[in-house]
């Protein structure tokens, strides 16, 4: 253990002295040097404690708290997300604040504040308005993270990139902003989520008011720590978010201290109670403790009931005393670790790999006999997890990041204190605090004085945050000698500074997007360097050999160094240590040199698209610590080198997207360890040599396989029996897998199988599922199968009762053999899902009537997409029939293969219904107004309608009332933009013709010929909703109208396209072309017709 981590500067020159050369003499005359170090250690001590108690006596300022509680990072926009299950005892809150703001429909702008102090759930509750089914029907839902910066300019101009097309590309100013988001927000229901406001200025607030005061419906919701601040704000009273009783505390702790499972819960109830008690009705306390005491007995749980840190203030500044107890029972070594991660600003998302590989260079870690210090930093990190000290980020990356809650930050820096400075174009913090500060976080910070004269030369640690405009010198850090983390993330780093040479202890190195053209010479003077990220650095041209210097070197990246055309054999020949090396999209990388293989401790290795690498080194296998590797994208690479099938414990292989690798089944019989393969987008219709025989075979080898992902591969058309071999295999991906039309038997006997991906596969191979007897296998959502199981009460439906999806297909539903368990999955309770389709087989054997079924399959409110097909009752359950009151966010819906339906649902009053598609409905011979619903405006935003073999259907009428009254009426779509009618050979069309953008005419006559009659409707009675202004384009094939029965056509003068089957030119007679010629003509506008084609080669002339 390196002791200068833990040394003081005034020790420096002491401990750098050359060894005494009269070492040798009598003992008693290195006595003295020794008396002599304890005096300056003990004067050292004293000194510090003084300073220490000076520091607290006289500490005057009128806001001690840190700087970035003022001032945060940016917004986190993905904040709206939550996992509902997670968040326990605030569903009355839920249901609550839903209803206030439901209750304002005759307002314009509702503004309604959640306050409660910090930590007690107000943004958690806000996620669940946010994600209610009452707003998912909404035009527009935004989500802002407001935080200590209030910035009008940036909220106003993050709604603008959510509720527009533009994103992020446009920055209005402060001047246009009203008027863009009143153009945008004009007439739409709008629910805005403004988290975590601070501002108390009346002056801004009120701009606020004013910038979202605007013509639409707006729901705005608020959570703020400060009741000031939500008084001035709302337009409703606030709504006060109280803590969770004891009883949710409570269930909390049990659940995560896993109580059920212990055989003392008896005893451990009473004891629990008076702990749940004491959490202050904090769900984060309550999870952290649950925690902490799953690993304690009896005794334990006693005397942390009993500790003296729960008699600790509370208000709303304090550190939660529950968080600060469980920080107190942690290890020392885990405190370390968490104390470190107040360095990081509040918000930001922290790679599991940096932070360990920072502990580490810190010192935090020693690797123990059995473990190495990154294993035992990964474990530290479950640690923290556990206790929900640390969360799991939702940002979807190949690396783990988490995020830290703002309270457990708070913990971290108050443990921090006078260890840890800040620094930001206005604020820096005491030169008494600098002085023996070890950490240091520059965040906004762009003056141009030199770092050293601000900068503490004790410091071990430097972070910057949002310092783009920061940009850095050649001597900036030739101050401190004690530096061993650098992350320079967010700055302009033109030349890398040449000081950084100097800094011989450092051993932690961040520096993204340099300017240098080569490797930078600084670099190389780093001894102690293991961690290096350069990623981003387009402009080094080459790896050259002195990197070869750095013999301690773990971590390597040099993703996006777009510009890295060679590297050097020389440049590897030192890194004898090196386990991480990322090279990814280094895209004009050719050749990997062959001594790459002398690489021996590398575990990780991508190469992801470095699209003109033609090879692997043909020692490659020699590599045989190598734990991942990733090849995806290389799409010069034609070849894997025979020593591939030495990489005995390889786990994670990539090779999506490698095309034109040929033969390469036989390196994967040595991978006995692989558990992740990617094979997709290899055997594509383009692949040339060979095809996928052969292949499955080997992979059936592979035993440990968890994950196997064969997508997009349009030449596999079977997989073997053998593969029934992976007893392991959870997940197996077939999605866009358009040649397969079925599965071996054998996969449903791989027990551990969980995820069986057909999206985009074949209709062949999903009929093949639904009839196939995969009872076992919970096929991966959105597909489940419903299978009748042979001597149980029950089908496998209940296995839908846990999950809430965003999709899902139920098939099969004829199998259900209960009510009950229908009524079981409580369907109307998955508020995530938004995609929906229930599917029986037709004319199959059913155990009850699909109508009894369906009527306990109620769906969420805030479904969108809705799918029924093979339905076979005649009527429809209650929910259905008023499913503009049940389902009023839907915005497509398909009925397909329902044969004895004879009656549509009332699906006009559906407020935001954009698609109707209804598809062989044997029974149904006409649609009139019944299908509106009502004389209220009907399908006020359907924008595409489709009926598609309809053999039976005689009659459409057209036509409904309009607003105007009953002697006015209007085009059943008023908005319609797309119409399709295929296979409705009996159809006419009643009253009035269609308007449309596009429509498509196919095999149904009579839709051509039924038009005779509208000339006898009067004038008057037709709205001028019928003007045929914006007909576009119209197709029309597979017809056989008799010559004189042509007449659709002098109903649409002005359309700009006409598409015609060839062979129907030939039954068009001339008088009907003389016809257009008249329309032509009477248009006044050539321009107006742009084409009249046929398909095929004939074009109609006249």
């Amino acid at each position: 253990m390196d002791k200068s981590k833990h040394s003081n500067p005034a020790m420096t020159d002491t401990r750098q002295r050359k060894n005494n050369p009269m070492k040798t003499m009598l003992s008693c005359f290195a006595i003295a040097p020794k008396i002599s170090m304890a005096n300056k250690m003990k004067k050292m001590r004293d000194q510090l404690r003084k300073i220490k108690e000076g520091h607290e006596a006289f500490r005057l300022t009128p806001d001690s708290t840190p700087y970035n509680e003022h001032h945060r990072p940016d917004p986190r926009e993905t904040t709206s997300k939550v996992i509902q299950s997670s968040i326990i005892g605030r569903d009355k809150e839920r249901k609550q604040v839903v209803s206030l703001l439901s209750a304002s429909d005759e307002e314009d702008t509702v503004i309604l504040p959640i306050y409660g102090f910090g930590g007690i759930g107000k943004t958690a509750l806000a996620q669940l308005v946010f994600n209610d089914t009452q707003f998912r029907g909404y035009d527009h839902r935004v989500w802002v993270y407001v935080s200590q910066v209030f910035d009008l300019k940036k909220i106003g101009n993050t709604i603008i990139s959510q509720v527009s097309n533009e994103g992020n590309k446009n920055e209005y100013t402060r001047e246009n902003i009203n008027g863009r988001l009143c153009d945008l927000l004009e007439d739409k229901n709008t629910l805005i989520v403004l988290d975590d406001l601070w501002e108390t200025n009346d002056f801004h607030l009120n701009e606020l008011n004013l910038m979202l005061n605007t013509k639409g419906k707006i729901k705005v919701l608020v959570t703020t720590r400060n009741e000031d601040v939500a008084k001035k704000i709302c337009t409703h009273k606030p709504y006060r978010l109280n803590p969770l009783d004891s009883t949710m505390c409570w269930n909390i702790i049990k659940q995560r201290s896993n109580l059920e499972a212990r055989g003392d819960k008896d005893q451990i109830e009473q004891v629990g109670w008076v702990i749940a008690k004491k959490c202050g009705g904090i769900a984060l306390a309550a999870h952290a403790l649950g925690f902490l005491l799953s690993g304690m007995d009896l005794v334990e749980w006693r005397a942390l009931s009993n500790s003296d840190i729960w008699t600790e203030a509370f208000s709303d500044n304090s550190v939660l005393p529950s968080l600060k107890l469980t920080y107190k029972n942690m290890p020392p070594y885990l405190r370390l670790c968490f104390a470190y991660c107040a360095i990081f600003p509040k918000g930001h998302n922290i790679a599991k790999a940096s932070l360990v590989h920072q502990w580490i260079a810190l010192g935090f870690i020693e690797p123990s006999k059995t473990f190495s210090s990154v294993r035992l930093g990964e474990k530290y990190i479950r640690q923290l997890v556990g206790m929900s000290f640390l969360q799991r980020s939702i940002l979807h990356t190949e690396q783990e990041v988490f995020t830290m809650h703002d309270m457990v930050h708070d913990v971290a820096r108050s443990v921090m204190d006078e260890e840890l400075v800040f620094f930001n174009d206005t604020k820096i913090s005491s030169t008494t605090e600098q002085k023996f500060c070890h950490y240091a976080l520059l965040e906004n910070y762009s003056k141009s004085s030199n770092l050293s004269t601000i900068l503490p030369a004790t410091l071990r640690a430097v972070h910057t945050s949002n310092c783009s405009k920061l940009v850095l010198q050649g001597d900036e850090f030739s101050f401190t000698k004690f530096l061993r983390v650098l992350d320079l993330t967010d700055c302009s780093i033109r030349i890398l500074p040449s000081s950084i040479g100097k800094l011989k202890q450092l051993r932690f190195l961040i520096a993204p997007n340099i300017g240098d053209n080569v490797f930078p010479k600084s670099i190389t003077l780093l001894p102690k360097l293991k961690y290096l990220d350069l990623h981003g650095s387009f402009r080094i041209s080459a790896l050259q050999g002195s990197i070869s210097k750095h013999a301690c070197l773990i971590h390597l990246d040099l993703s996006g160094c777009s510009n890295i055309r060679v590297i050097q054999p020389e440049a590897l020949c030192g890194l004898t240590k090196l386990q991480f090396l990322n090279l990814s999209w280094c895209s004009i990388l050719q050749i990997l040199p062959e001594n790459i293989a002398s690489l021996t401790e590398l575990q990780y290795l991508n190469l992801s698209n470095c699209f003109l690498l033609s090879q692997l080194p043909s020692h490659i296998g020699s590599l045989t610590e190598l734990q991942y590797l990733n090849l995806s994208g290389c799409q010069g690479l034609v070849k894997l080198p025979m020593s591939f099938r030495n990489l005995k414990n390889l786990v994670h292989l990539d090779l999506s997207g490698c095309s034109r690798v040929q033969d390469f089944k036989q390196v994967f019989g040595g991978l006995t360890k692989l558990q992740y393969l990617n094979l997709s987008k290899i055997f594509g219709r383009t692949r040339v040599g060979d095809n996928w025989d052969g292949y499955p075979e080997t992979i059936s080898t592979l035993n440990d396989l968890e994950y196997l992902n064969l997508s997009r591969n349009s030449r596999i058309d079977y997989l073997p029996r053998s593969l029934g071999n992976l007893k392991k295999l959870q997940t197996l991906d077939l999605s866009y897998c358009r040649s397969l039309r079925s599965l071996p038997h054998s996969i449903e006997l791989i027990d551990s199988l969980e995820f069986l991906i057909v999206v985009g596969c074949s209709d062949q191979l999903k009929e093949y599922l639904r009839k196939s007897q995969f009872k076992n296998i919970p096929i991966s959502l959105p597909h489940f199968i419903v299978h009748s199981i042979s001597g149980d009460s029950r089908s496998n439906l209940h296995m839908l009762e846990d999950i809430n999806p965003v999709r899902l297909e139920i098939s099969c539903l004829e199998n259900v053999k209960s009510i009950e368990e229908a009524r079981g999955i409580e369907l109307s309770e998955k508020q995530n899902l938004s995609t929906l389709t229930f599917h029986w087989t037709s004319r199959a054997d059913r155990l009850l009537e699909d109508k009894d079924v369906l009527g306990e399959l109620m769906p969420p409110r805030g479904l969108w997409n809705l799918s029924i097909q093979g339905y076979d009752s005649t009527t429809f359950p209650t929910w259905f029939v008023g499913i503009s009151h049940h389902l009023p966010s839907l915005v497509k819906i398909e009925l397909k293969d329902l044969h004895r339906c004879r009656h549509l649902p009332p699906l006009g009053q559906l407020p935001n219904l954009n698609e109707v598609h209804l598809q062989q409905m044997d029974s149904l011979t006409k649609i009139d107004g019944g299908f509106c619903g009502g004389d209220k405006g009907a399908f006020r935003k359907l924008k595409v309608f489709t009926l598609r073999d309809m053999k039976q259907l005689e009659e459409w009428s057209t036509t409904t009332h309009s607003k105007g009254g009953e002697d006015s009426i209007e085009f059943m779509f008023p908005m319609l933009v797309t119409l399709s009618i295929e296979l409705c050979p009996m159809l006419r069309l009643k009253l009035c013709p269609p308007m449309f953008h596009s429509w498509l005419i196919s095999e149904s006559d009579k839709v051509i010929s039924s038009w005779g009659e509208i000339r006898h409707q009067p004038a008057a009675s037709v709205s001028h909703s019928f003007s045929s202004s914006s007909d576009t384009n119209l197709e029309i094939k597979g017809v056989g109208v008799a010559a004189d029965e042509w007449r659709l056509l002098h109903h649409h003068p002005t359309l700009q396209q006409l598409e015609i089957s060839w062979w129907l030119v030939r039954l068009i007679p001339n008088r009907c072309r003389a016809c257009w010629e008249g329309i032509y003509q009477t248009s006044l506008n050539r321009n107006r017709v742009e084409r009249l084609a046929a398909t095929g080669q004939s074009y109609l002339r006249w």
